[in-house]
């Protein structure tokens, strides 16, 4: 009889904590505050989905880059690591729920080689594949440099409310370990925004243009909303990125 009790209490905490978890991603995913703008299709928010659930509250932002099967996305290294690549999903141009151009599985993850094993702040970006090709699906946005430093950029995140921030301002700079990071001031910027692109170029029809950075670096991002860092994108992403793209051809 013990035994059936037993049984019987764990089977109505679970029901409990399923239906906490259902209001919690009803919650973040619906309320007021959230701020959303167009941006563009191919910046998506990532996702932890663990024994079949996923949860309602995207963890990071990530991009798609070109790639020639279609699978390539960057985002800030210092979102990863925490979970299994496979207990990551992503979900592009995502808005309260919606995933217009579907839901795509992380299959695996590479890092530049400065971020081990001390988190390099000069080296925060990563990039992640995906099962499919969602470059056909939601477009991609090109890889650039950071040096020069462009006169504007185009910031676009997540926050843990599920809406997309969008930005434009012009940047400044500070030096870390002898190298220059984009910084920019402009608030709205929450958890769940790192990995964002810095844009410029950004095509008024399509939302689409190019990366020079993305939310991380100095303060992995920043402390505040209103202030986002970005590693340098240099020889070090290039480099990375012409190795995966050559794994692929």
């Amino acid at each position: 009889m013990k035994t059936i009790w037993a049984y019987r209490r764990i089977a109505a905490l679970t029901s409990t904590v399923t239906v906490l978890f259902a209001l919690y991603a009803f919650y973040t995913q619906t309320r007021s505050d959230a701020h959303w703008d167009h941006g563009s299709g191919a910046v998506g928010a990532l996702f932890v989905r663990a024994l079949g659930i996923t949860l309602g509250a995207p963890f990071c932002t990530a991009s798609i880059v070109p790639s020639p099967q279609g699978d390539l996305l960057i985002t800030a290294a210092h979102c990863l690591g925490k979970v299994p690549a496979a207990d990551i999903t992503f979900a592009p141009f995502y808005h309260a729920g919606i995933t217009p151009f579907g839901i795509w599985r992380v299959t695996g993850q590479a890092y530049a080689p400065g971020w081990f094993p001390g988190g390099d702040p000069n080296a925060d970006f990563a990039f992640l594949t995906v099962h499919g090709n969602v470059q056909a699906r939601a477009g991609a946005e090109q890889l650039g440099l950071s040096s020069p430093a462009p006169p504007r950029v185009t910031i676009e995140g997540y926050s843990l409310a599920g809406g997309m921030t969008v930005c434009t301002r012009n940047p400044t700079t500070i030096e870390l370990r002898n190298q220059q990071q984009l910084k920019v001031s402009c608030g709205g910027f929450l958890n769940g925004s790192s990995g964002g692109p810095f844009l410029i170029n950004v095509s008024k029809k399509s939302g689409m243009g190019t990366i020079v950075g993305v939310i991380g670096g100095y303060q992995q991002g920043g402390n505040t909303p209103d202030v986002s860092y970005s590693s340098p994108f240099g020889s070090a992403v290039m480099s990375l990125y012409r190795k995966l793209i050559q794994k692929k051809v």
